[in-house]
């Protein structure tokens, strides 16, 4: 099983904070709304399908790098870029037939994950947030990616069952993407465990890293967490880190790798 890590986004600020802070060309795809109170991740969206080739991945997360990094200055585009990086190297090393990803937001790991999924593989991804999953499952369609993700409503636990029957998911999952509420990572994997879905080979990939501003707290480490993987007889694991702050483990099953 493999261990890797994607970030959380901060959540919400107005349009007018956003004009602020972005380009001048970025801003032109921003102006167009007329909601004053509009959601950035709206705006990011409005950037997207205009600014992207749609039918692209390489595009569109094009085009979202862009925003964010545009948004934050370049703040925290050297860890995004490594835990990228990374997290190419396990899908294409892997190559999954079935994975998840727990905590779509707007959707980028997803067109990121799907773009080098193989032929009839499926990327499940779980919003908890109806505008994100809304924004995500745009976001995915645009790239081109809608026959290999699909993006459910809700929390695992909540959707488990309906993602059962919709997918005709019974066995382990190849691959796992904890990309949520960090206090949740756990749980969620038990869970996905106890329904059989966690096995040696799965590589679970999972962020220890917040992006910044955000109002989350980030876990001091990953102790428990990588204790839970040794119970299901995982011994082998390195940290990625990046000025001394552990960005994510990978965990080795089937596949073993650093980057």
């Amino acid at each position: 099983m493999t261990t890797l890590t994607l970030r959380r986004l901060p959540q919400v600020t107005t349009r007018v904070l956003i004009a602020r802070q972005l380009s001048t060309q970025t801003k032109k795809t921003i102006q167009q709304g007329t909601d004053f109170n509009e959601l950035r991740e709206r705006s990011l969206l409005r950037h997207v399908i205009n600014t992207s080739t749609e039918g692209d991945p390489e595009s569109v997360m094009s085009a979202m790098d862009t925003f964010w990094d545009t948004f934050f200055n370049g703040e925290g585009t050297a860890e995004w870029n490594l835990r990228g990086s990374a997290l190419d190297s396990a899908i294409r090393n892997k190559q999954p037939k079935t994975a998840m990803e727990i905590g779509a937001y707007c959707g980028y790991t997803a067109v990121r994950m799907g773009r080098l999924m193989p032929a009839g593989g499926k990327l499940i991804s779980v919003e908890l947030d109806p505008l994100y999953a809304a924004i995500a499952t745009k976001m995915v369609e645009h790239a081109g990616l809608s026959e290999r993700v699909t993006v459910e409503i809700g929390s695992v636990a909540d959707r488990l069952a309906a993602i059962h029957r919709k997918h005709d998911i019974s066995g382990p999952l190849d691959a796992v993407l904890l990309d949520h509420d960090v206090q949740n990572y756990l749980p969620d994997l038990r869970l996905l465990g106890d329904h059989g879905h966690i096995s040696k080979s799965t590589i679970v990939l999972c962020d220890w890293s917040l992006y910044p501003g955000s109002e989350q707290q980030a876990p001091t480490n990953s102790a428990e967490f990588m204790d839970y993987l040794s119970e299901l007889g995982v011994s082998q694991s390195t940290s990625h880190s990046r000025g001394g702050k552990e960005v994510f483990t990978v965990s080795g099953g089937d596949w073993f790798g650093a980057v």
